[in-house]
């Protein structure tokens, strides 16, 4: 029987959050900078200085490009994209069961963005806490962009989560049957 092919799908994320803090935290050490530039009198003036715009773009760094990037179902492989923070594939064959799930407490915790829990093995992909799927993984595998860790489960926020659970289910139908 021949395998089904399957053409890539964009697999969006909530950008809300991302956006919020951008515009926030980027008032803020304009307005901090602006503050440092205007008021001669300020303390600690030239640590401002070159303190707001060096914080501004690391902040924008992590903050900007998520707002630009989605996750993308592929033919052979789940490609997991958050800005600079994550840029990694799971292949299907890599994938035991994916779920839906919910983030009720911890939700402060773990925040927004890319973050990993070692002794579980647990990484979040999360943009936010609604709309939130479980990958798990037939055995520990390393992902990550800049520190590679051992992951047997990801828990990440899609858009349209039942969109989701169906692309990923025909897939994984299809590595099975295949």
């Amino acid at each position: 029987m021949a395998a089904r092919e399957f053409k890539a799908e964009v697999v969006r994320y909530p950008k809300l959050w991302f956006a919020i803090m951008a515009v926030v935290f980027e008032l803020v050490l304009g307005y901090w900078f602006a503050w440092s530039v205007m008021d001669e009198d300020t303390v600690l003036r030239e640590f401002w200085m070159v303190f707001s715009p060096a914080l501004g773009v690391v902040l924008g760094l992590f903050l900007i490009p998520p707002l630009f990037t989605n996750h993308l179902a592929g033919e052979k492989a789940l490609r997991l994209r958050m800005g600079l923070l994550l840029n990694t594939s799971i292949p299907y064959e890599w994938i035991k069961e994916v779920k839906e799930t919910s983030v009720h407490r911890g939700g402060v915790r773990v925040g927004i963005g890319v973050r990993y829990f070692p002794i579980r093995g647990l990484m979040f992909v999360t943009s936010g806490f609604s709309s939130v799927a479980t990958v798990k993984l037939a055995e520990p595998h390393e992902i990550g962009r800049f520190l590679k860790r051992d992951v047997e489960e990801i828990v990440l926020s899609v858009s349209n989560l039942p969109k989701f659970m169906q692309i990923i289910g025909a897939r994984l139908g299809a590595e099975e049957g295949g």
